[in-house]
């Protein structure tokens, strides 16, 4: 780790073990997501289930077709781009029947962004917030919020440090408190059934709100509290850690707790899917840039699986 004030590297030196051939290729076959159309073979079957019991109008394009495009957009590519490429694969006998741009914005902006849940057990989670810069709609956002930045969209993620990949996140139009949204995002994957075993964040996530949480479920704490931060209040739990943290100092207690499992499981996450998909919504509309930030993440959960997958 590197010392924020000094610039120095602290701790043990690290040691890249990472099978770079075995990575490069993963690398490489994220790649082919964009075009695997594997699905189509089983299109006819996968809009009969879809439309099995469904009231009014019957889906015409199977969810694979849309999620296929929602990565398209996700890379920043307009809709009326997403249906020349679709109008292109239906001429040249890849796809059955093509969706027009209206479409695919409907369908794309309907789409259900939930996370593959992770499996296993004992899973240490760490959250962190970042931003979105809402390149259209940011003079509507600014005049009518009246801030001052040009990050108007919020995510803050839950992220796991083993496999470096989200599990779950929440985005917001303006700035919300991040302890909140762990909070709740915590609650709903413990009713959901992820084995937690940990939680992790920086100085913002010491909320006595989210101590209580921890404490009620069990949960051990990796959260950062200030130097000499109050041992005395309503939380043994925060109060405890408090101690450990002004006792040991800050050096100690990050390598006692592992604290620095939060970089690929928050900062890492945040610089890849920027990397992918960049910092830009292009969308105007409030739903629409929410759904667009959304995407970001949830797209870079499944190339990635894409490319890990054997």
């Amino acid at each position: 780790m590197v010392d924020a004030a000094s610039g120095k590297r602290w701790g043990k030196k690290f040691v890249d073990k990472r099978d770079w051939p075995e990575y490069n290729g993963q690398l490489v076959k994220r790649g082919e997501y964009l075009l695997d159309l594997d699905w189509v073979e089983q299109w006819d079957e996968e809009l009969e289930r879809m439309n099995a019991g469904k009231a009014g109008a019957r889906f015409e394009f199977p969810n694979s077709l849309i999620e296929l495009q929602a990565v398209w957009h996700a890379k920043q590519l307009v809709f009326r781009m997403i249906e020349g490429i679709t109008v292109k694969l239906c001429e040249i006998g890849k796809l059955p029947a093509y969706n027009d741009y209206s479409t695919v914005n409907r369908r794309v902006n309907a789409l259900n962004l939930k996370l593959a849940l992770p499996t296993g057990d004992d899973l240490i989670v760490f959250s962190d917030g970042t931003g979105l810069q809402a390149k259209a709609g940011g003079e509507y956002l600014r005049e009518k919020y009246g801030k001052k930045n040009r990050r108007w969209v919020q995510i803050i993620i839950l992220g796991d440090p083993v496999t470096k990949e989200p599990v779950s996140f929440e985005v917001n139009i303006i700035q919300g408190s991040e302890p909140d949204s762990t909070q709740q995002q915590l609650e709903r994957l413990d009713e959901e059934g992820v084995d937690i075993a940990g939680v992790g964040g920086d100085g913002a996530m010491d909320a006595l709100d989210l101590w209580d949480l921890l404490d009620k479920m069990k949960w051990a704490p990796v959260i950062k509290t200030q130097v000499n931060a109050r041992d005395d209040l309503n939380n043994e739990l925060r109060n405890k850690e408090v101690k450990e943290r002004n006792k040991l100092g800050y050096k100690r207690w990050a390598k006692k707790r592992e604290y620095g499992r939060r970089w690929p499981a928050t900062e890492g996450i945040f610089s890849a899917f920027k990397r992918m998909f960049g910092e830009e919504l292009h969308s105007t509309s409030i739903p629409g840039m929410l759904q667009e930030a959304g995407l970001k993440v949830w797209a870079y959960q499944k190339i990635k699986r894409y490319g890990e997958a054997a």
